[in-house]
């Protein structure tokens, strides 16, 4: 059986549970990026949940994370313009 290629994400993390997923396009037009951003916290029951909700005191963390996604995007990018 052929092994079936995903595309996995490349994550960044910061203080508090926030973390960066990258996620990696490519079609007949060209390479690029989505990034999804969140926060990772338990619950009730001690589950992990993901949320898209930030406090006041998880936005630099938020914005530490932007800046590395768009400094990894920005490097893979140039990186690939020139092979």
């Amino acid at each position: 059986m052929a092994k079936i290629e995903t595309n996995k994400p490349i994550r960044i993390k910061a203080p508090r549970g926030v973390h960066a997923k990258l996620w990696q396009n490519r079609n007949e037009h060209g390479e690029w990026y989505n990034v999804t951003i969140s926060r990772v916290y338990k619950d009730d029951l001690g589950e992990f949940q993901d949320s898209d909700s930030y406090s006041r005191d998880d936005l630099l963390q938020v914005a530490f994370v932007a800046q590395k996604a768009f400094d990894y995007i920005v490097n893979d990018l140039d990186e690939s313009d020139t092979k």
